[in-house]
């Protein structure tokens, strides 16, 4: 079993006019807060990489901020969670992962998927260290 959990602190979007030269940056104010749990399997138990499989399910919140510290933004996205902006979310993925002792790097390759008013997919691709513990 394994859980996570993920904010996303800014997002920017850019927007290239006609011309091709001339672009612009947009910070939105929409900061997601996503938390999912679930099983995974593996298999490669002996070798130095193992490849898995997970499938979890969990919330997307999504809230908004104004001009306010980083800090209150989160503490607000963590206070609305089961608010008019929870929405339920689930995630099939596949990844390899590689530990030495109990560090370890992990790519995980999956579909996060939230239900509002229809089916939302959104690719995630993740890759970084990992601590067993």
């Amino acid at each position: 079993m394994e859980g996570e959990m993920s904010y996303d602190f800014e997002r920017n979007h850019t927007t290239l006019f006609d011309n091709s030269v001339n672009s612009t940056f947009v910070t939105t104010r929409v900061r997601p807060l996503t938390g999912l749990f679930g099983p995974k399997f593996q298999a490669g138990g002996s070798w130095p990489f193992r490849v898995f499989v997970t499938g979890k399910i969990g919330f997307i919140n999504f809230s908004t901020s104004g001009a306010v510290p980083a800090g209150n933004t989160f503490a607000n996205a963590v206070n609305r969670v089961g608010g008019p902006g929870t929405h339920v979310a689930f995630y099939p993925g596949a990844g390899i992962e590689g530990f030495w002792g109990p560090f370890g790097l992990r790519v995980d390759v999956g579909d996060e998927i939230y239900l509002n008013d229809g089916t939302f997919n959104n690719l995630r691709v993740t890759f970084g260290p990992q601590i067993r513990f």
